[in-house]
């Protein structure tokens, strides 16, 4: 017997249609080369045919990066990327590099798509590097290779996983009841009940700390607190993450095996498609889906390593996590040629980078939803955080905001402003303490002064920010892209859009956006009602 129509059901079809009517007109957002240069962007080209880069990190990039960190910069001293003009000669860019005091050759630039790497040793000011070639008429644009931290936002709350477990409810993982509140406030069930998880030809990118794919143990060199010393170190794949999902990783950072010794892209990507209905740990949104591992950011643990792989004795600075943006875009694109569907960026920083841009316009012309988060800096400033801001530029790139367990009000970390375009669950410790953080399976981070530290334990931990919610809107992509082979990433972000629960003020704001997503809204009326 059919069910009948509720009022908020027709509230759905209607937004539904909604959305399919946008899908037939162009968005008044600025999408094309032309509207890029009024951003003051730079023109968007097509890509010239050169070699991507396969980077290691060279003893003068280490030694660069920690200078970096010691001097508090936002860029790495002596690197620029830089964009050439079309049209010109190899021996007309030598002449634009010869501007330079080094006289830099043109044979020694490293290449990552279309654009370069410059790095010049006897200059580390990027700053006067960059502005020296946008002098240059063969120079479209120059920039600093700049530096990204992962910022987390307060402490990490791990639980009891023998403790604490509840009856099977629906689905059947025991933390779901107990702990994902995030998911029973989307109303996930009812939504799951439209497409179950997505299917396996779906890939979602995570471009992050990684997510560690082997179960093996590699000898590294290690400072011990008074020498360096080469020893075991043990890691394994997240109990939450099937080996079988995880596909074509890549590690843009040192070139290696991809490995998450921090946990932040391993807790991202448990909250887009963690193993689900399995009577274990927690679920994810989109559990059937296939997750692509790409390491951009370090952490800790990746420097303290490197640093003794370079034999410079003592310990990293604990903030040492960090990206730079040539990695990012290097990532974006990989994602994107390797056919992910959709790409997550849990990461950002005050710098406006023109690399970034084009890499996300690169992926969204290639068929990629991409979901970016907000930033958490609301409390600091309220700066402006790229690549969030890019968000508003293409339809199919979504920058996301973070709610509380209210799901009404902004979360206090959450960044705002007029390229806000959706919220989703991120966690806000300061209303709802331990309770209302986002919980997901995540590697637990050996303490800094371990003596022999194993990438093994994998708790129940709950954090919060934009991070954290960036991938809620990821997954429910994902759920839609499965349900509708062939949709488009303009597509993706209109359903999205026009199901969205309206929270703050009448019409798009900018704490908000459009509102909350609502999964089952988005995908309502799909396919074949359950």
């Amino acid at each position: 017997m059919p069910r009948p129509v509720s009022p908020a059901m027709k509230r759905a079809v209607l937004a539904v249609a909604g959305a399919l009517m946008l899908f037939s007109w162009p968005d008044s957002r600025a999408t094309t080369a032309a509207a890029s240069e009024r951003q003051g962007l730079g023109s968007a080209v097509p890509r010239d045919p050169q070699p991507r880069t396969v980077r290691r990190r060279t003893e003068t990039r280490a030694r660069a990066l920690l200078d970096a960190r010691q001097r508090g910069l936002d860029y790495v001293p002596g690197e620029v990327i830089i964009k050439f003009r079309n049209g010109f000669a190899t021996f007309t860019r030598q002449r634009a590099l010869s501007a330079l005091r080094s006289r830099p050759s043109v044979n020694d630039l490293e290449w990552h798509g279309d654009v370069a790497l410059l790095t010049d040793v006897t200059e580390p000011d990027a700053h006067l590097l960059a502005h020296q070639l946008r002098l240059q008429p063969e120079v479209e644009y120059a920039e600093p290779n700049y530096l990204i931290r992962i910022k987390p936002v307060g402490e990490r709350v791990k639980i009891d996983t023998a403790a604490d477990a509840e009856p099977a409810a629906t689905p059947n993982d025991p933390f779901y009841t107990s702990h994902q509140w995030n998911f029973s406030g989307l109303n996930m069930p009812r939504a799951w009940d439209i497409n179950p998880g997505a299917n396996s030809d779906i890939v979602v990118a995570i471009v992050d700390t990684g997510v560690t794919t082997v179960d093996q143990t590699f000898s590294f060199p290690y400072w011990n607190g008074s020498a360096i010393q080469t020893i075991p170190m043990v890691f394994t794949i997240s109990p939450g993450m099937s080996p079988s999902r995880l596909t074509r990783p890549r590690d843009f950072v040192f070139g290696q095996t991809v490995l998450d010794l921090d946990g932040h892209g391993t807790h991202v990507a448990s909250t887009v498609a963690e193993t689900t209905n399995d009577m274990m740990r927690t679920a994810g949104i989109a559990y059937n889906a296939q997750i692509m591992p790409v390491k951009v950011c370090t952490a800790y643990w990746d420097e303290q390593i490197d640093r003794s792989r370079r034999n410079i004795p003592g310990r990293a600075p604990e903030d040492a996590a960090g990206c730079s943006t040539i990695d990012i875009a290097d990532g974006i694109e990989y994602a994107a040629d390797q056919g992910a569907k959709v790409i997550n960026i849990s990461l950002g920083g005050p710098n406006p980078s023109n690399a970034l841009r084009e890499a996300i316009e690169f992926a969204v012309r290639r068929g990629v939803f991409v979901a970016i988060a907000m930033g958490n800096d609301f409390e600091d400033g309220n700066p402006i955080t790229y690549p969030a801001k890019y968000a508003e530029l293409f339809n199919g790139a979504m920058s996301v905001a973070a709610v509380g367990r209210s799901l009404a009000i902004r979360a206090e970390y959450s960044g705002t402003g007029s390229h806000c375009e959706i919220t989703a669950p991120g966690g806000d410790f300061s209303l709802d303490g331990p309770p209302g953080l986002i919980y997901q399976t995540m590697l637990d981070e050996p303490a800094h002064d371990a003596i022999a530290p194993r990438f093994t334990s994998y708790p129940i931990i709950g954090i919060q920010g934009t991070s954290m919610a960036s991938p809620h809107v990821a997954g429910l992509a994902a759920l839609i892209m499965s349900q509708r082979p062939g949709i488009t990433p303009a597509q993706v972000e209109g359903l999205i859009r026009a199901t969205a629960k309206d929270i703050g003020p009448p019409g798009k704001d900018d704490e908000f956006g459009y509102g909350l997503i609502q999964p089952r809204n988005a995908l309502f009326g799909q396919g074949i009602r359950r």
